[in-house]
């Protein structure tokens, strides 16, 4: 029998992923089961199982998916030699998100939304999400502390809570986005300079 190549295997993978991204932007998280994301995908009970073994697999891999974008993003500012204002961090982080959100056939940032309300009911997603948002904070909490150290925020700046803030700030833009309609990315950007006085 011919070995399967890793790049039949990826694209396997990948078609796994998408249905069960269809399946939940059609039906909902909580509604969706694995057979729905295997009718969905056309590949056989074995073939999806072999890839995700339940609906936290499959969160996990969009999780990482979305922070592998953003974390892309943010490791490129952390290598950068100067430091980056917070206000400049969640433009360049909205900028990432934006993309994922469009990109693609289906909408990431509505599966992520779906997971974080699945997490309140459902323990082995909410470790998925936790992991996933505490990861996202302590990477901009860096960037903060180099803002902070470049006279970019006060000296007594928290560069956890500035962190905590900031993500606070992309995750009400995802929310808004698609439960009451959002001023588009770059005036999203430009209200939040207008409030801290930053523009």
């Amino acid at each position: 029998m011919p070995k399967v190549s890793e790049q039949h295997l990826a694209a396997r993978r990948e078609q796994v992923l998408q249905a069960a991204w269809a399946c939940f932007s059609r039906n909902g998280f909580h509604a969706t089961t694995m057979a729905d994301v295997i009718a969905e995908s056309g590949l056989s009970a074995g073939a999806v199982y072999r890839y995700f073994d339940s609906k936290a697999a499959l969160v996990r891999a969009t999780a990482d998916r979305a922070l592998g974008e953003v974390g892309g993003t943010l490791a490129e500012l952390l290598e950068a030699d100067a430091a980056v204002h917070p206000v400049d961090v969640l433009e360049r982080i909205l900028e990432t998100v934006e993309r994922l959100a469009t990109s693609g056939p289906t909408d990431i940032t509505r599966i992520a939304l779906m997971a974080w309300a699945e997490g309140l009911r459902a323990p082995e997603i909410h470790e998925v999400t936790n992991r996933a948002l505490t990861g996202l904070r302590g990477r901009v909490a860096d960037l903060a502390r180099g803002a902070r150290a470049a006279g970019l925020l006060p000296p007594g700046a928290d560069p956890e809570a500035v962190a905590s803030a900031t993500v606070s700030l992309v995750l009400g833009w995802v929310v808004q986005r698609h439960v009451a309609g959002v001023p588009d990315r770059e005036a999203y950007v430009a209200a939040v300079r207008d409030l801290l006085g930053t523009a």
